[in-house]
Formats: C-alpha cells, structure tokens, sequence
C-alpha cells in the first residue's frame, strides 16, 4: 500500500449513518482538495476483521495505490489525532463491493448492502456545500459558461472512468474466483470417481478371494458330529481303518475344502444330504 507522509485535514466531518459515526476528511493533496475516508470504522461496523481486509488493500492492483494514512481527531474538542488507513471517497464504493454480503454472518447482510448503495452518497453530500463552492469560484476564475460546463463534464467523466476501472477489477477477481472454484470442482469430482472406482474394484477383489459366507461355528459342529456317527457306524463294520480320516477326504474332495469349516452356506445342506444318504447306505447294507 501507499507508504507516503499522513496527511493533515483541512476540514473533518462525522456523519451518522443509521446510528453508525462514520467519520469523513477533506485534504489537499498536491494542490487538490480530496475527500478522504478511514476505512477501520466501517470494517468494525460491518463486522469484519481488520487484519484480513487489510490484507485484501494490499492485494488489490487499484485500491493499495490509493491507500493513505491520513491523522484523523480521536475524539472531537478533546484534541489528539491518531493516524488512520484511509481512501478517497471516489475509491470507497471499490472497497465496500468487493465485501460479498453472501458470505458474511446473516446479522451483517442487510448492513453490507446499506453501506454498498447508499455510503457513498451520504459522504458526498456531507461536503457538498464545499465542493459547490469550488466549483462556483472556478467558474468566477474561467469565466467562460462553456469551459465550465466542459470541466464539469471532465469531473464527471474522470470519477465514472474511476468507478469503472474499479468495477473491472472486481469483474475479473470474481472470474478468476469463479475459475478457481470451477477447477477444485472439476477435481473434487474426479477424486469421487477414482474413490468410486477404487471401491468396485476391491469389492471384486474381496469376492474373488471370499466369494461366499462360510458355514456358522454351530453348522460346523452338526457336520461334525454327522461325521462322528457315521464313522462309528462304520467301524461296527470295518475296525481296520480310520473312517474318519476317509468320510473326511471324500467331502473335502466332493465339495472342494481343505476343512469342513471352510464349506460354503450354500452347500451346507448338499453336505448333510450327502452323508445322510452315506448313512442310511451303510445302515441299510448293514441291515
């Protein structure tokens, strides 16, 4: 921002602005006279943080060229001045549409939007009685109805171009912002389809390697004991074998497990039909 020497009021003016004391100063600056206005008054009656919209003057390509320390009175018949971060009023509408009245605390809003419409023209005709008047003594000096009509056009024409310039500049930082927010979009979005991809794929992967459920620890125990008196029944028969170990291998082999804990839900009952029919083979043979 602008680091030159503060300058001196020639005039100070506090207007109240439905109930706020928003404090308004009139300098010459090289042979000029300029309406200069503190902006930390306003960011504290708008609700903001001074150290964040400071950081936003020092940002802006406009706004920190024309940012002033200007000593302002701290409290009117008291004396003392304290030195205070200002802008021309020319420049104030630039500051105060660059605040997004959206995304700022709801009990700001309806504030934000005052100071936007009608701030300008509450300062402006605080010093209107000067300005007229200087413009009256110009008029005297130039004489000549058609020069002054032409500086008043010029005046006109350079504050417009001001207020453009100003309002071209927040055009673009919008687009950049809209570009930016365009872009994180478009890579969030990607992010979800990887996510969503990434999440097909280890579900194949789980099915490939777990395809079903495996039977219940009580199913299991069934089974086991299906095989216990099967093999007992057996043993009435042959009691030269192990007919464990070989009602075993002939379900692992039948069924494709490497442990009747690891059969299938889905085969469960193929397995007790299988040694049910088994037994009642062996019973019925035995008959």
């Amino acid at each position: 921002m602008a680091d030159d020497a503060p300058l001196v009021p020639l005039e100070e003016k506090r207007v109240d602005f439905y109930g706020d004391e928003i404090v308004a100063v009139l300098v010459d600056r090289d042979g000029q006279h300029h309406i200069y206005v503190p902006l930390r008054p306003i960011v504290t009656y708008l609700g903001l943080t001074w150290a964040s919209q400071t950081l936003r003057l020092r940002r802006d390509p406009v706004l920190s060229r024309h940012v002033r320390g200007v000593f302002i009175m701290k409290t009117p018949g008291a004396g003392g001045t304290q030195k205070m971060t200002c802008l021309p009023l020319e420049f104030l509408p630039g500051f105060l549409f660059g605040i997004s009245a959206s995304r700022v605390k709801e009990a700001y809003r309806a504030t934000i939007i005052r100071y936007q419409e009608e701030c300008f023209r509450i300062l402006w005709e605080a010093f209107k009685p000067h300005i007229l008047r200087e413009e009256t003594a110009l008029a005297a000096t130039d004489g000549d109805p058609a020069i002054q009509e032409l500086q008043r056009i010029a005046e006109m024409g350079r504050a417009i171009a001001q207020m453009a310039e100003q309002q071209i500049e927040l055009q673009r930082q919008q687009q950049a912002l809209t570009q930016r927010l365009d872009k994180a979009g478009r890579v969030v979005r990607g992010m979800q389809l990887d996510i969503a991809d990434i999440q097909v794929r280890l579900g194949s992967v789980e099915d490939k390697l777990h395809p079903h459920a495996y039977i219940t620890d009580e199913q299991a125990t069934h089974i086991a004991q299906l095989v216990k008196a099967l093999a007992e029944l057996l043993g009435e028969q042959d009691r030269s074998k192990n007919q464990y170990q070989g009602i075993f291998g002939e379900l692992y082999r039948r069924f494709g497990v490497s442990s009747y804990k690891l059969i299938r839900i889905e085969q469960y009952d193929a397995v007790l039909a299988f040694l049910e029919q088994w037994r009642g083979s062996v019973a019925g043979g035995a008959g």
